[in-house]
């Protein structure tokens, strides 16, 4: 079992390498590359429910459509949106919408 688990790590690694190779020529490399993007992640993680996998594809879909609609008819507001979403759930599901209550 331990095996699986390496290799599994070695291959996630390996994908993250050549994604970087891949994006080097058309994004500025940076170490705060993708910043942006984790903190929408964060949420979307937080949303669907820590440990829930379908919970976070759902909300990962669900919270795409809502920023996008949000940049088109109101833009000032597109990063904000998600965070209210954020603390609306927290308040009503503490553990998410798929989480299980501990």
């Amino acid at each position: 079992m331990p095996r699986l688990v390496t290799v599994t790590y070695g291959l996630g690694v390996a994908l993250a390498a050549f994604t970087g190779v891949l994006a080097a020529p058309i994004y500025r490399v940076s170490p705060a590359m993708g910043s942006d993007i984790i903190i929408v992640v964060f949420a979307v993680v937080v949303i669907g429910g820590m440990g829930s996998i379908a919970g976070s594809i759902i909300t990962g879909f669900a919270l795409g459509l809502i920023e996008g609609l949000t940049k088109v008819y109101y833009p000032q507001a597109a990063n904000t949106v998600v965070f209210a979403l954020m603390a609306l759930v927290l308040l009503v599901r503490p553990a998410g919408l798929f989480g299980k209550a501990p």
